[in-house]
């Protein structure tokens, strides 16, 4: 499963807009988007991630992410469609009014399509009902806020959904809505199963939280991942591997330590404090939290990849560079091309680093600023 072609109309800075991901009309495998501040490039990733979700069988409100500061990326768009390349055929989820559909012309039978017009006037309704509502309402109000909320969801549950030619992608679909209700499917052993996964540029982060007993790592499928420290706490990943899965740890553990860090190396696990120790190569021990921001970044994207790409797994990485220094984002870069290789996902980055673009000039190189200044 690789992404092929974003279409979009009037949202933030793209008012009429093909994003093509192909060359020659092939997927490719792993690029970036480039371009300068406000080129619309977050716009992308965000788009991407929330129409990929149309996939998800029992999509709920749950499932969406809502920001007091703005409003969800598919409430202000007018029409979007995210083509998807499947076993040679193509899965079109569409964003709005069905009128603006861009059509295969040349083998219409091997597209279907999914088709959300509804989902953007109930994300609004929700937004208006409940997350944008005063935080300091009395309790009376609090209630009613409440009770909006569950009206809203209720009609969420009920909205419209077209489908067109989607019974070529019937094992898929089935496998996909199957999985839902079979919790022993996990996401690093999906049998195939499409997910996307979202780094956001600011989430990139370790924090120190404590445990006094195994954490248990649960990675049941989901369809939609957006990276958080606290959901996908590397500690509890690293520490609960060590002990249920030694051999798969000490494989990360070598792994981690040949290609990610400068100057020091993951050490062991602390077992009686539940704790990662990172030794340098002076000989002074630190936890993970203590590693600086570059470190943490690159670490949290490679471990998360090393663990759950696959074939049919898609990454989206916002501002690669981050936090990086020159060396580290060439480290990164290679690190993330030597994942693809080995694990045959589909990688997309944005970055606002000239060393990043010229690394991808000959191999996918998307340049936003000439499209939309």
């Amino acid at each position: 499963m690789k992404i092929l072609r974003l279409y979009i109309r009037k949202c933030g800075v793209f008012k009429n807009t093909l994003i093509d991901f192909t060359r020659n009309n092939q997927h490719q495998n792993i690029l970036c988007l480039a371009g300068v501040n406000g080129s619309g490039k977050t716009t992308i990733m965000e788009l991407i991630f929330n129409i990929f979700n149309l996939l998800n069988p029992n999509l709920s409100l749950q499932n969406i992410s809502f920001d007091r500061l703005k409003s969800n990326i598919l409430a202000r768009t007018d029409f979007a469609q995210l083509d998807i390349s499947i076993d040679g055929k193509i899965l079109s989820l569409v964003l709005g009014d069905s009128s603006n559909i861009q059509a295969d012309i040349e083998h219409p039978e091997l597209q279907g399509f999914i088709i959300e017009d509804e989902i953007k006037t109930m994300i609004s309704h929700f937004e208006n009902a409940v997350v944008k509502t005063p935080e300091d309402e009395e309790r009376s109000a609090v209630i009613n806020i409440k009770v909006s909320g569950i009206r809203e969801s209720d009609r969420f549950s009920t909205r419209r959904i077209e489908k067109r030619n989607t019974d070529i992608f019937n094992s898929l679909l089935n496998s996909i809505d199957k999985s839902f209700y079979d919790k022993n499917t996990v996401q690093n052993d999906n049998g195939g199963l499409p997910f996307i996964y979202f780094f956001n540029a600011h989430d990139r982060e370790i924090l120190d939280i404590r445990y006094a007993s195994i954490p248990k790592e649960q990675q049941e499928y989901q369809i939609a991942h957006r990276y958080h420290p606290k959901s996908y706490d590397l500690k509890k990943t690293l520490v609960y591997y060590d002990y249920a899965y030694q051999e798969k740890f000490k494989d990360i553990k070598d792994w981690v330590n040949k290609y990610i860090f400068i100057g020091k190396y993951i050490d062991k696990i602390d077992r009686p404090n539940f704790n990662v120790v990172i030794k340098t190569t002076d000989g002074r021990e630190h936890g993970l939290e203590l590693l600086s921001s570059g470190e943490e970044s690159l670490l949290i994207i490679a471990i998360q990849l090393y663990l759950r790409a696959s074939a049919n797994s898609v990454f989206l990485i916002d501002e690669i560079d981050q936090s990086l220094h020159p060396e580290f984002q060439e480290k990164v870069i290679k690190l993330l091309f030597q994942l693809q290789k080995d694990k045959g996902c589909q990688i997309i980055v944005s970055s606002h680093s000239e060393i990043v673009w010229d690394f991808f000039k000959e191999r996918g190189l998307i340049d936003l600023t000439e499209m939309v200044l």
